[in-house]
């Protein structure tokens, strides 16, 4: 899920610009149950309705964008790492490892700091895992979603009832007032694992590196980034990792590191899906990267045992909006996307129009996927008066059009339930894009871009104070009702 903002970023007249608008190893409860120290409703009806096909299309077809491809181990180390590997893995895991060599998956180096997928799977093998999480699980769990991404699911997983006491009295003497409604979450993480599923899909290595750093003693990742290769200047890139409060520091005029985190109770979550996770509910891994996306997205605030963050541009408490989305890709991958709403919506929720034509619209996909990348949209879904009510986030990986001329979105949806690419009808998802992350080379020459990170951010703040004297006027009492 995600959540219309209060203020849109359009792509108005071609600028863009802000307007308004089973148990496996048993540990003690207490290991599951205590959070990470801190250092500083119902369930979503899909309600698109288009023509789904392909469901069981094969995945080799589908292209990961590996630029340099190796598939065969060089030199005493490499092999010893494999073997490593595979003495210590199930028989299924064998087999997939096997074939992420032979498709270059394993030997990939899009990692951040140039490491191979197989290094960091040695990695997670060699060294203990923070207490609660077993490396050989981790380390299956990891060649399993490389070798096919689309089991990565966001479906929450469901904490056993001898264990929910405990969690529920701890976050009570945190002074959070929870209870075990609030544990059954239905999940808003769409946003967040379709980043996921981007890197395992694209950058096999980082997402392995990734992997392997949450589940370590650290709990966090660090990522070197350029920034020339993210989409705005570095004055701007530096008040926008002040404004989402993430640690960073300035190596050069160029380079910053940057510092990622999940919450202090995704490790709650992961400990407990790493004893008694269900089938078809989110992995460690899912959760670990998950709760790190949501948590930078939402200004270091989210709660993976609830599902929800403190609203800062709006006042939805689930999901990111749009521009939150971009910014958490950003980080994650390294590289720079423009964050454009094609949807027109008016100040009461309802589409009345859109920015450009379809055929534009569709240019920037297309575009995008044949520069190697994925697109993450966000689409949404009105009632029969056109008025907004509700938004997802899917993956689009490549366009096909079958023998009668007719285009299909090949795309990867985190709460489909299904683990393979699904299809879509250009014409009838085209309409319902909200938003798209595209590449600032893509908009190049077809728009003219003016001041807009900075500047949207203070339009999201403004908007969401203008909401509140509103209501304020309206129930004077709401002041000391809000949440704070």
């Amino acid at each position: 899920m995600y959540n219309i903002p209060a203020v849109n970023y359009l792509n108005k007249n071609n600028r863009l610009y802000p307007v308004s608008s089973q148990p496996t190893e048993k540990i003690n409860s207490a290991a599951i149950t205590s959070p990470i120290n801190e250092t500083k409703t119902e369930n979503k009806t899909q309600l698109l309705s288009l023509h789904k096909a392909g469901e069981n299309q094969s995945f080799q077809n589908i292209s990961f964008g590996i630029n340099q491809i190796r598939t065969s181990l060089s030199g005493r180390e490499e092999q010893e790492k494999y073997n490593a590997i595979a003495s210590l893995i199930d028989k299924k895991q064998k087999k997939e490892l096997h074939s992420l060599l032979k498709t270059g998956r394993l030997l990939d180096k899009s990692s951040n700091d140039n490491s191979t997928t197989l290094d960091n799977l040695y990695k997670i093998i060699q060294n203990e895992r923070i207490t609660g999480l077993d490396k050989k699980k981790i380390a299956e769990e990891v060649i399993s979603t490389i070798n096919n991404p689309f089991i990565i699911t966001q479906k929450f997983g469901d904490i056993p009832l001898t264990l929910q006491n405990e969690i529920i009295k701890k976050e009570q003497e945190e002074g959070k007032n929870i209870t075990s409604f609030d544990l059954d979450v239905k999940s808003s993480t769409c946003p967040a694992a379709s980043i996921e599923f981007n890197l395992a899909h694209k950058m096999p290595a980082e997402f392995a590196r990734m992997a392997e750093s949450l589940t370590s003693d650290k709990i966090a990742v660090e990522k070197t980034i350029q920034v020339k290769d993210l989409s705005q200047n570095l004055m701007d890139t530096i008040w926008m990792l002040n404004e989402f409060g993430t640690e960073h520091k300035l190596l050069n005029w160029n380079t910053l590191k940057v510092t990622l985190r999940p919450d202090r109770n995704a490790i709650v979550r992961a400990r407990v899906q790493n004893t008694y996770k269900d089938k078809d509910e989110r992995s460690v891994i899912d959760v670990l990267m998950q709760s790190t996306f949501m948590n930078v997205g939402a200004q270091n605030t989210y709660d993976s045992l609830i599902d929800k963050r403190i609203p800062k541009y709006n006042e939805d408490d689930s999901g990111l909006i749009d521009i939150e989305k971009n910014f958490a890709e950003e980080l994650a991958t390294g590289k720079g996307k423009i964050c454009v709403t094609y949807q027109k919506i008016d100040d009461e929720g309802k589409l009345i129009g859109y920015e450009c034509e379809p055929e534009e619209t569709l240019s920037h996909i297309q575009n995008t996927l044949n520069k190697g990348d994925n697109v993450i949209i966000g689409y949404t879904y009105c009632d029969n008066n056109n008025y907004i009510i509700g938004g997802h986030e899917i993956t689009i990986i490549g366009i096909e059009t079958d023998k009668a001329g007719n285009k299909y979105f090949v795309c990867n949806d985190t709460d489909d339930g299904v683990t393979g690419p699904i299809k879509y009808s250009v014409n009838e998802l085209l309409p319902q894009i909200h938003h798209a992350g595209i590449p600032k080379s893509v908009l190049v020459g077809n728009v003219e871009f003016v001041e807009g990170w900075k500047e949207l951010m203070q339009m999201y703040k403004t908007s969401k104070q203008n909401q509140e004297l509103q209501t304020v006027s309206q129930n004077p009492l709401y002041v000391l009702n809000r949440p704070v």
